[in-house]
């Protein structure tokens, strides 16, 4: 189980990292679609997805770093059903958003090769 779930973690992060290559410094903060966030946000939303999930509520790990890990969950929303106003400006760098996502992942892996998985995990 343990063997499995870091292959495909370790997949999806080799497949949304070549992505996130592909984007330049100016394209991380564009926003294609006028109702979603910034493509920066996603950069991310992608480390804290699993750093909050498995670090944080899974094992009750302290914040790496709470204000990236509670931006990244959630992001800046629209006021009262607008279009998001925020400016690029309000959005930390790639490379702070990088330097956080690197030992966010590590202690993802940790605890997937070393976590208890059972009573989070079926089959753990």
């Amino acid at each position: 189980m343990r063997q499995a779930l870091t292959a495909q973690l370790g997949a999806a992060r080799s497949r949304t990292d070549a992505l996130f290559d592909l984007v330049t410094a100016d394209g991380l903060l564009e926003r294609p679609i006028a109702e979603r966030h910034r493509l920066i946000f996603y950069l991310g939303h992608l480390e804290a997805f699993d750093w909050n999930l498995v670090c944080r509520d899974a094992l009750g790990h302290a914040p790496l770093n709470a204000t990236f890990e509670k931006l990244f969950a959630f992001g800046i929303d629209p006021l009262d059903g607008q279009h998001p106003g925020d400016a690029p400006s309000d959005w930390p760098s790639a490379d702070a958003i990088r330097a956080w996502a690197a030992p966010a992942r590590r202690a993802v892996d940790e605890a997937l090769a070393h976590g208890p998985l059972e009573g989070w995990l079926e089959g753990g």
